[in-house]
């Protein structure tokens, strides 16, 4: 009955922004920036999770496309 669920199930492009853009506001009240620190944190995640969903897929097919 217990299903093992594989950390792919959870993380997507989503969820890869939204955590960088939550990391980067928080640093921007901190910092006294917050416009600058949301982009940063942004186009952080974008780019995080465009490289995790690529490596993924290559994995899962067998090897580079």
């Amino acid at each position: 009955m217990n299903k093992k669920y594989k950390m792919s199930d959870y993380w997507n492009m989503g969820t890869a922004i939204g955590l960088c853009t939550a990391v980067g506001v928080v640093l921007g009240a901190l910092l006294s920036n917050v416009a600058l620190w949301l982009c940063i944190g942004a186009g952080a995640g974008t780019v995080l999770g465009a490289f995790t969903l690529k490596s993924g897929k290559g994995d899962e097919e067998g090897g580079q496309q």
